[in-house]
């Protein structure tokens, strides 16, 4: 297949929503990741995007929308703490669960009676959905288990020749996926922590906002049930931040060691190829998948040094200890 990559303007949005229209699928840029785009409502094209990524068929996909109306056409009860949600943090970074209806296929929702549903900040995703003018739904734009693509270049990277369009649009701000919020229980639950804290939320809400200890396929989140954003070479990750048991480690490896780590660790690492993810959270969250993908064209060995203590930080951390598949040290 030809893959056209085009900026975003009006006559690449015309064939975007016509190739949406007709059943295909499309790569766009959010706020948080590059999406891969099919019509909710149109199964066919929806599996399209389960074979494009190579994604398991039971984890679930988020619908995305630019007109909050269209939330009555997903989902059977929009309850109040839906509404204030939308209200204070739509569009923005947050997806939120709720019970799906009928027209929502179940190859959306991993053959849950869920639906999580979220409307990106992002103006050309805003465009990109308007323009389509229905509900779309759509994972990260790469290859399943790969580190999620920021970039337009990340997503050529994974989806070259296995989708028809992908939409040129700027780096994502946030760089990584949105908050997931279940608000299918009488206890709010966050299943995939983001860049909109716990704390943020109970301030909407009003009321506690659970975390669950543990997490199982049962749960209505992507997210959570497959090993994720994994790069192609062995990766590890450290909390502690301590030098010394640092360097003595990457050496007991005997291989080409890319470290990836906030700046104030570039020193320490001179004898390394360093990868920077810069001084706040924010910079680390919207690095660190880009970080990743560039260490593993350079490296051989990956480590990750991550040893903030926060809610937003607890977001990136819920990435990175899944990048090195819990490998830590």
């Amino acid at each position: 297949m030809d893959t056209s990559i085009l900026d975003i303007d009006a006559k690449s949005l015309t064939l975007a929503a016509k190739l949406i229209s007709g059943g295909d699928i499309v790569a766009f840029p959010t706020e948080t990741v590059y999406g891969l785009g099919a019509n909710a409502f149109d199964e066919c094209a929806v599996k399209k995007i389960y074979q494009a990524k190579g994604r398991p068929g039971d984890n679930p996909l988020i619908v995305h929308i630019a007109d909050k109306a269209l939330i009555e056409k997903i989902c059977l009860n929009v309850s109040d703490d839906a509404k204030k949600i939308m209200h204070s943090l739509m569009p923005g970074p947050i997806t939120i669960v709720l019970e799906k209806n009928g027209k929502i296929p179940d190859c959306v929702t991993g053959g849950l009676n869920t639906v999580a549903v979220r409307m990106p900040s992002s103006p050309e995703a805003q465009a990109f959905l308007k323009a389509c003018n229905l509900p779309v739904c759509a994972p990260s734009a790469n290859t399943s288990t790969r580190p999620s693509p920021t970039t337009w270049k990340h997503v050529a990277e994974d989806m070259e020749g296995k989708i028809p369009l992908i939409l040129k649009g700027a780096d994502c701000q946030v760089g990584i996926e949105s908050t997931v919020l279940d608000l299918t229980h009488q206890m709010p639950l966050i299943l995939r922590p983001g860049i909109v804290t716990q704390s943020e939320i109970e301030n909407v809400l009003g009321k506690k906002v659970g975390i669950p200890d543990k997490f199982d396929k049962s749960m209505n989140s992507p997210g959570i049930r497959y090993k994720h954003y994994a790069p192609k070479c062995d990766t590890y990750l450290n909390t502690d931040g301590d030098r010394e048991k640092i360097k003595k480690f990457a050496l007991s490896l005997e291989k080409n060691v890319g470290i990836v780590a906030s700046d104030a660790y570039e020193k320490s690492f001179a004898g390394f190829k360093f990868f920077s993810l810069g001084n706040t959270v924010e910079d680390g969250a919207h690095n660190i998948f880009k970080k990743l993908r560039d260490a593993e064209k350079q490296c051989d060995a990956i480590i990750i040094i991550w040893d903030v203590k926060s809610e937003k930080a607890d977001s990136v951390f819920n990435r990175v200890i899944k990048s090195c598949g819990g490998k830590t040290f």
